[in-house]
């Protein structure tokens, strides 16, 4: 089986063209015949990818894409016939047509992988690179269909990993993230992602509605951004935003990709859902007690619950009579300045006996 995956590319001086095809091109890592140019000589790739952009006048932004297709350790073939499956799938993708390209294949590694390096401006039109994650997902069909036409096993369904088998660790496409939430999983340091996601599925498990999942994260010591007017939930670390950290905030659906447990959750609605049809009863641990090391007993959040509904109708109820009573001394106060006024201009003398007429004076 092989997997398909869109390296992320940041604009600046660690993302330049020079440095990518300088890596994939290194002796210790590839061969001649593993080297393939597509619409351009391979000695001269950096050239003729910068004269294309020169001629059409696009040499600013991004300045390549880079995909990556790798095959499992166990998977029978040789470095040459992952090379050839790798030509196959970017002669057979019309996504690809009118860009240069470079395709190596590295045999470095346990497992045989072909890097693609596409130049982001087309050498017939001049127009631009863009992936879609639609187009990113019938690309990866396409490579599955023709690694399985070669003889090869499928690719492994959404959820498992490359041998097969249900995917429990987390993943992310950039690799700072990566290896600090693999540090994090071995216990090798914290990271507020990870807390995030393990406070997300004990709310999602104990909440009842909306609001007792936003509570029940504040608990736990997160901040919840969750409005009908934005798109996306937004989740931050209240110790990591007291003490000045910029990074401090996580979309929903950021963690849906990282953790295997939450890819379920990927919009407010899924969230939702969840919260209505997911809920169980377990007890949890206090925030503060886990802060003071006192975490001695469970903390029921139902029962919780049940205490914070009733403080919410009590001081409803407070407010709506104290609203009353300022209405009916409002309402009181407006029914004597009018019996007053209506006095008054009762006593007040009428132009028929208000004393002499003009004609009399």
């Amino acid at each position: 089986m092989a997997i398909l995956k869109a390296v992320n590319v940041n604009i600046g001086r660690k993302a330049s063209l020079k440095g990518i095809i300088n890596y994939v091109l290194q002796p210790h890592k590839t061969e001649e015949q593993l080297v393939t140019g597509i619409c351009c000589d391979v000695p001269k790739a950096l050239e003729t990818f910068l004269d294309t952009k020169k001629f059409f006048g696009k040499e600013k932004g991004r300045q390549y894409y880079h995909l990556v297709q790798s095959f499992p350790p166990n998977e029978n073939l040789t470095a040459e016939q992952a090379h050839e499956a790798a030509l196959k799938f970017a002669e057979a993708c019309k996504k690809f047509w009118g860009f240069e390209m470079l395709v190596v294949t590295h045999k470095d590694r346990k497992h045989l992988h072909s890097h693609f390096v596409i130049n982001s401006v087309s050498f017939i039109d001049g127009r631009k690179f863009h992936i879609t994650r639609k187009e990113l997902a019938a690309m990866k069909e396409l490579q599955n269909q023709i690694c399985v036409q070669l003889g090869y096993s499928p690719a492994p369904k959404k959820g498992f990993d490359i041998f097969g088998k249900l995917r429990k660790k987390a993943r992310a496409d950039n690799s700072k993230t990566f290896h600090a939430l693999s540090k994090s999983e071995s216990g090798g340091e914290k990271s507020y992602l990870r807390d995030c996601a393990n406070s997300i599925i004990k709310a999602i498990k104990l909440a009842h509605t909306k609001e007792q999942f936003i509570q029940l994260m504040k608990a736990q010591g997160f901040d919840t951004d969750w409005n009908d007017n934005k798109k996306h939930v937004v989740f931050c670390a209240k110790k990591l935003r007291a003490k000045g950290v910029k990074k401090c905030k996580v979309r929903l659906t950021k963690l849906s990709q990282y953790f295997p447990e939450l890819k379920d959750f990927k919009s407010k609605e899924d969230l939702l859902n969840g919260i209505v049809n997911r809920r169980i009863v377990i007890a949890g641990i206090a925030s503060d007690e886990r802060e003071n090391g006192t975490a001695g007993k469970g903390y029921d959040f139902n029962a919780e619950y049940e205490r914070y509904s009733a403080q919410v109708d009590r001081e409803r109820a407070e407010r709506a009579a104290e609203e009353n009573s300022r209405r009916v001394c409002r309402d009181g106060k407006e029914n004597v300045e009018r019996e007053q006024s209506i006095l008054s201009n009762s006593k007040r003398p009428t132009k028929k006996n208000s004393g002499l007429s003009r004609a009399s004076r």
